[in-house]
C-alpha cells in the first residue's frame, strides 16, 4: 500500500510540474528579454546614391536595443544572431537630417504575433548630403632653393596627374579649389622624382576639412629636373682674308656669356661655345651677323636666348678702289697666244690705312693662270702686292674673260 501511495505522489508531482512548465512556456506571456547592440541594416542605398545623387554622412554602424515580450518558449528563440532590423533609405527625398523608423524581422520559427517588442530608440537619425564630383588642379609650391651652382627647372616639371577628381558632399566640394603639394628644394643636387601627398585647399590656400571627400588618387608623382649650372663664353672662328686678320678686326658677341645646365660630365667638356666661322674676305664692311646658339645633347640653355649677335668692324683698316689694265699670263701653253677680252678690272683693296694710302695701281700685278684654259674662258686673276705691303688684301672675288688661240703660222712666199 505504501508503495502505491509513493508512486501516486510522484506521478502527481510530475503532472503538476509538467502543467507548470506548459503554463510558463506557452500560456504565460509575461516573459521578456532585451537584445542590445542589434545592427540596423540599410535598404534602398542605391536609390539614394545612384538615382537621387546623395550620400550618407555616417561611417558608424547604426545599432539599437530591442526588448521582446511573450511566452518564454517563443522569446527564448530570439537572440542577436537571428533578429534583423532594417531601415529604408529610399524614403529620403533630399539632403539634411532624417529620422527613420525601422522594421524588425523575427526568426522564421517564431509565429507572427506571438511576441511584442519595444524599440530603443524607436527611430534612427541619419544625415544625408547631396553628392558632387569635380576635377581640381594640382598646384605645386617649391620651397627654398637649390645650391648656388645648381638650378631647378620648374618650367620642365612634370606631374603624373595634373588634375585630381574629388567626390563628396556638395557643400564641401564647392569649397575645395586645388590639391596643393609643397616640395622642399633646399640642398637638392639631383633631379626629384618622388610621390607626394597633397592637401585639399580653398581659394585662399587654407586647408579644407575633407573627411567625407574621396579622391581619384592619394599621391602625385612629381619630376623636377635639378642640374648643375655653368657660365661659358661665346666666340667665333675668324679666317683671315681680304686684308683683315683677327688682330685688326673688332669683334663683339652679344651675349658674350651664357649660362648652361646639365650633368657634371657634360659641363666639364665645355669651356666655351663656338658659334661658327667667319671668312673675313667675305665681310666687305662693318656689319652684324646672327648665329644660332646650338648646344650638345643633354645640355640646356638656361639663359634661354636662341641666337647671338656678332658685330664686326675694322677700325684700323681702310678700303680703296684700283683699276687694273694690265694682266700677266702664267702657264700659257707653248704655241698659244693670250688675249684678255676684259680690258680693265676695278678691285677693292683693304688693309692698314697707311699702306692703302701709299699704294699705287702700278704696284699691283693681276696674274692670270692659264693652265688648262682653252678658247674663251672666264678666269679669276690673282692680285699680287709688293712684298713691302704686308697687310693688304682684295675684297670679294673677280673674274675676267680671256681668249687662247694658236700662234699664226708664217706663209711661204
Amino acid at each position: 500500500m505504501a508503495n502505491n501511495k509513493l508512486v501516486s505522489f510522484l506521478l502527481a508531482v510530475a503532472i503538476a510540474l509538467g502543467l507548470w512548465l506548459y503554463v510558463v512556456s506557452y500560456i504565460d506571456t509575461d516573459y521578456e528579454q532585451t537584445i542590445n547592440n542589434v545592427p540596423v541594416g540599410l535598404e534602398g542605398k542605391s536609390i539614394l546614391t545612384a538615382e537621387r545623387g546623395m550620400m550618407l554622412l555616417s561611417e558608424d554602424e547604426y545599432r539599437v536595443s530591442i526588448t521582446v515580450s511573450g511566452n518564454r518558449h517563443d522569446v527564448s528563440k530570439i537572440n542577436s544572431g537571428n533578429i534583423q532590423v532594417v531601415a529604408d533609405l529610399s524614403k529620403i527625398e533630399g539632403p539634411g537630417e532624417h529620422k527613420l523608423t525601422y522594421n524588425i524581422i523575427l526568426p522564421g520559427d517564431v509565429p507572427s504575433g506571438a511576441v511584442s517588442y519595444q524599440k530603443n530608440p524607436d527611430r534612427i537619425t541619419v544625415e544625408v548630403a547631396r553628392k558632387k564630383t569635380k576635377e581640381i588642379p594640382v598646384a605645386v609650391t617649391y620651397l627654398g632653393d637649390v645650391p648656388a651652382d645648381y638650378i631647378k627647372d620648374t618650367a620642365a616639371a612634370e606631374l603624373d596627374h595634373d588634375y585630381v577628381e574629388i567626390s563628396g558632399p556638395e557643400e564641401v566640394v564647392d569649397r575645395i579649389a586645388r590639391a596643393a603639394i609643397s616640395i622642399d628644394c633646399r640642398d637638392r643636387t639631383e633631379s626629384i622624382y618622388e610621390s607626394f601627398r597633397f592637401e585639399l585647399q580653398n581659394e585662399q590656400g587654407e586647408p579644407v576639412d575633407a573627411g567625407w571627400i574621396t579622391t581619384s588618387v592619394s599621391e602625385i608623382k612629381v619630376y623636377l629636373p635639378v642640374s648643375m649650372v655653368k657660365k661659358v663664353p661665346l666666340n667665333v672662328t675668324l679666317v683671315d682674308g681680304g686684308g683683315a686678320t683677327a688682330k685688326t678686326t673688332k669683334l663683339v658677341v652679344d651675349p658674350g656669356v651664357i649660362s648652361i645646365s646639365g650633368s657634371e660630365t657634360a659641363l666639364a667638356a665645355l669651356e666655351e661655345l663656338n658659334l661658327g666661322t667667319i671668312d673675313l674676305a667675305q665681310i666687305t664692311q662693318d656689319q652684324e651677323l646672327v648665329f644660332d646658339i646650338t648646344l650638345p645633347e643633354g645640355v640646356t640653355n638656361v639663359t634661354n636666348l636662341p641666337t647671338a649677335k656678332v658685330s664686326i668692324s675694322f677700325p684700323k683698316l681702310a678700303t680703296r678702289e684700283f683699276t687694273i689694265t694690265e694682266f700677266e699670263p702664267v702657264n700659257l701653253a707653248s704655241g698659244m697666244v693670250f688675249e684678255p677680252l676684259t680690258k680693265q678690272l676695278t678691285i677693292t683693296v683693304r688693309g692698314l690705312k697707311a699702306e692703302v694710302q701709299r699704294l699705287n695701281a702700278q704696284d699691283l700685278i693681276a696674274q692670270v693662270d692659264l693652265a688648262g684654259v682653252e678658247n674663251i674662258s672666264a678666269v679669276e686673276p690673282t692680285i699680287l702686292f709688293p712684298k713691302s705691303y704686308e697687310s693688304l688684301g682684295v675684297l670679294g672675288s673677280y673674274s675676267i674673260s680671256v681668249q687662247i688661240t694658236p700662234e699664226p703660222t708664217a706663209t711661204e712666199g
